[in-house]
């Protein structure tokens, strides 16, 4: 009889315990933050500080409805001196987006203008597509800065258009244009 009650004894115990430990709520998991993907699409390595920049720029100069296309921290003026953030942005047009685009170094902007004769000052024509930036170094030079963008001619079809800026100690002045066809 001891050894019946004892079995029953420990299977009592074991319920209670059992019990017990499904009454208690579990202690949650720790949380960890949810992976972030890039702050911006054309840009995955831009740091957060520069896009927090490149935002606030953007919104003092577009406005609200203005939308960041690309930012990136580049060293246009001195090679190795990242001191410049570049700045694109888009605005909605009757056709399009009209895109702007700009320079920050040391608290001064400097607008990358098309055409100097636009009141806008757009970086390129209305319903452009903003396609990379280029740098090429050159010594003893202040490097190019070239904008490219994706433009349709109606006699071409689909093209290439290649801005080219230079800082010239003051500010970054176009040196150059050219088109050219994208393949098909």
């Amino acid at each position: 009889m001891s050894l019946k009650f004892n079995v029953l004894l420990s299977l009592i115990v074991v319920v209670m315990l059992a019990g017990a430990a499904l009454g208690q709520t579990p202690q949650p998991a720790p949380q960890t933050a949810a992976p972030t993907g890039p702050l911006l699409k054309s840009n995955p390595k831009i740091s957060q500080p520069d896009f927090d920049a490149a935002n606030a720029e953007m919104l003092l100069s577009g406005g609200e409805k203005a939308e960041l296309i690309y930012a990136a921290r580049i060293d246009a003026v001195t090679r190795g001196a990242y001191d410049s953030l570049i700045v694109i942005y888009g605005k909605p047009a009757k056709s399009g987006k009209d895109l702007f685009a700009f320079i920050v170094r040391e608290g001064q902007k400097s607008p990358l203008i098309l055409d100097k004769k636009d009141k806008l000052g757009r970086a390129f024509n209305t319903g452009d597509k903003f396609l990379q930036i280029g740098l090429r170094h050159e010594e003893g030079k202040s490097p190019l800065l070239r904008l490219m963008a994706e433009t349709v001619d109606k006699e071409k079809g689909r093209q290439r258009r290649n801005l080219d800026f230079q800082f010239n100690g003051t500010e970054f002045v176009q040196i150059g244009q050219s088109l050219m066809p994208l393949p098909k």
